[in-house]
């Protein structure tokens, strides 16, 4: 249906009779944020560790938003992006995986990497997911930090991996600052969402009660003021549509970034 229908004919589908994902226009994180839910729910990372579990011990191949899949598969672009990044290092991979859960998207495309001649990936979360990455989950090249300095002092990674991050910080550009300030020679971005038109937009997003109930600040970027801050230094490799499906004048996009000077 996806290849036949038009994403934005798929868009206005979506808004018929159907309760809304994105919400709203905020002027402010605290005012999105008074809006919603937030994070702190108990079942969200309840749900989190048992899907990364079920991954772990082999119950599931692997997870995204806590849903199990049984078969094995990687997200296409995204793997080639990482590989890209590897063949610049002598096929060497030192990701730092910022809001990377438990190592969702590591434990996905593991198989597609092992080939490499090493692998470090470092997830980069919040206090409660470190200890318990920490507890259960580190393993082979897999580690946990608390924050992107810890990681970078520690690790030296070479890659900065933003996959459906970015659009949850309150300050997403300040961190952006900080990728271009650092040590990376590679930057992707992954499952992001960017306005057709106008600049940022910060929504409430409505997660499906089938995953979890929860809702919680959302951006919508401006692509061009986006990467304007890397225009000098950085060149864009390569640039893809994910298949993140939402129902408002946007779409979500995926795209490696690479220094050209330093």
């Amino acid at each position: 249906m996806k290849a036949l229908v038009p994403r934005s004919w798929r868009r206005r589908l979506r808004r018929l009779g159907a309760q809304p994902v994105y919400t709203g226009r905020y002027s402010s994180w605290a005012e999105a944020a008074a809006a919603s839910r937030g994070y702190a729910d108990e079942g969200i990372f309840e749900k989190t560790l048992a899907a990364a579990r079920a991954v772990r011990d082999g119950r599931a191949a692997w997870e995204r938003d806590t849903v199990l899949f049984a078969s094995p598969a990687a997200n296409a672009p995204l793997l080639a992006a990482l590989r890209l990044a590897a063949a610049a290092h002598g096929q060497r991979l030192n990701v730092a995986d910022f809001g990377g859960s438990l190592g969702s998207t590591w434990w996905q495309h593991r198989p597609w990497l092992a080939d490499l001649a090493e692998v470090r990936w470092s997830v980069v979360e919040q206090a409660r997911w470190v200890d318990t990455g920490r507890r259960e989950f580190t393993a082979g090249p897999l580690r946990f930090y608390g924050t992107l300095a810890e990681c970078c002092e520690v690790e030296h990674p070479k890659v900065l991996l933003l996959s459906s991050v970015l659009p949850y910080l309150e300050s997403p550009h300040e961190l952006l600052a900080a990728a271009r300030a650092g040590g990376f020679t590679h930057l992707i971005i992954d499952r992001t969402g960017f306005v057709a038109r106008g600049p940022d937009r910060l929504t409430v997003q409505h997660v499906p009660p089938e995953i979890y109930e929860a809702s919680y600040p959302c951006w919508f970027f401006d692509r061009s003021a986006l990467l304007q801050p890397f225009a000098r230094d950085w060149r864009i490799v390569t640039e893809w549509t994910t298949d993140d499906e939402v129902d408002i004048d946007a779409d979500h996009r995926g795209l490696m970034l690479e220094r050209i000077s330093t």
